[in-house]
């Protein structure tokens, strides 16, 4: 187990050595670890142009689980002065993933947020485990200050706040059951309780979000911005067929005004109809076909003008969300055995 303070015992996964050149300090000083000196090396000699190189082999490290690798990785392609803002966030994200490294995962976000304008920090579920560090409201204020001044109405700080925290609680865990899934199998009650967790993170999220609609009405996007606003849909969208029976007015009403988001409402129709034994209309809701392994629509609705139908609500071709969606689980959940 690991001590107060950040340091390992013997037994814990180590981190390396990651020295840095005066002034910047170390972050990981507190930690006990074996030293590669090495990366010093790589580190001073890496052109800026093996920044990316650097990024995929970190980020395919850290999809295979290796968190300790990933930060050697994204470390190397550092420059000097550590003003990479992607590979600092990413760094983050790995000791925040790890559990054991706080000050290391606010330490690089800190570097990171001076180049990060979206909101993307505060509803990254990477640093769901150090929500909780007293550090974090400093970074939600960094974030949302910029935010301020981002949205064309009135700005509703309070309100966006919540919603961006309900965001990152909703995917708390993912990335533990795609690497479950991955290196497990999708048989292994390892998935299955992590999944489990999940659920019980939708019901609680619910109900704040509730509590909010009951007080501010469904958001509006010049009042939290987009990024914030999406979170009320995305926990919908996982509720219950009379919860979305029950919201789904009220966002139609809000995106008729220009306030929201008709993606959102269209993924949340689309599960209602198809939970009502009806057709889904956008083509939102996929399921997988077993003989090719790609995922396809769930029953749709006139298939021949389904696009035509999403170009009404500003919506991508269905073709156009297959290729994507079909990528993005082939990296997300690959087979154990790949």
């Amino acid at each position: 187990m690991a001590s107060r303070g950040g340091q390992l015992s013997p037994r814990m996964p180590v981190f390396p050595t990651l020295p840095s050149p005066s002034p910047i300090p170390n972050p990981m000083r507190n930690t006990n670890r074996i030293g590669f000196a090495v990366l010093f090396f790589l580190m001073i000699s890496t052109p800026a142009a093996g920044q990316d190189a650097a990024r995929v082999r970190g980020d395919s490290l850290r999809m295979a689980g290796d968190l300790a690798g990933a930060v050697e990785a994204y470390w190397a392609g550092l420059n000097r002065s550590n003003d990479n803002g992607a590979l600092a966030y990413q760094m983050a994200g790995a000791f925040a993933l790890h559990g054991q490294f706080p000050d290391s995962a606010f330490y690089y976000l800190d570097l990171a947020l001076a180049h990060e304008d979206t909101m993307k920090p505060l509803w990254d579920a990477d640093f769901y485990f150090v929500v909780d560090d007293a550090r974090w409201s400093e970074v939600e204020n960094t974030q949302l200050d910029k935010l301020s001044h981002q949205v064309s109405g009135a700005f509703n700080r309070d309100y966006a706040r919540q919603l961006l925290r309900l965001r990152l609680n909703e995917w708390a865990y993912r990335y533990h059951i795609m690497l479950a899934f991955r290196q497990l199998g999708p048989q292994s009650p390892i998935p299955t309780a992590f999944a489990r967790v999940m659920q019980e993170h939708h019901g609680a999220n619910l109900a704040v979000l509730e509590s909010l609609i009951d007080r501010y009405g469904w958001p509006n996007l010049s009042a939290v911005g987009e990024e914030a606003a999406y979170a009320a849909g995305n926990v919908v969208n996982h509720a219950d067929l009379a919860t979305r029976q029950k919201y789904l007015p009220m966002l139609k009403a809000v995106c008729e005004r220009g306030e929201g988001d008709w993606s959102r409402y269209a993924h949340i129709f689309d599960r209602t109809e198809l939970e009502l034994g009806k057709p889904q209309v956008y083509g939102t809701q996929m399921e997988r076909n077993e003989e090719t392994g790609r995922y396809e629509p769930q029953p749709l609705l006139d298939p021949a003008h389904v696009d035509a139908r999403r170009a009404e609500l500003g919506m991508e071709p269905l073709a156009d969300q297959l290729e994507r969606f079909n990528a993005s689980m082939k990296r997300d959940f690959g087979k154990a055995n790949d």
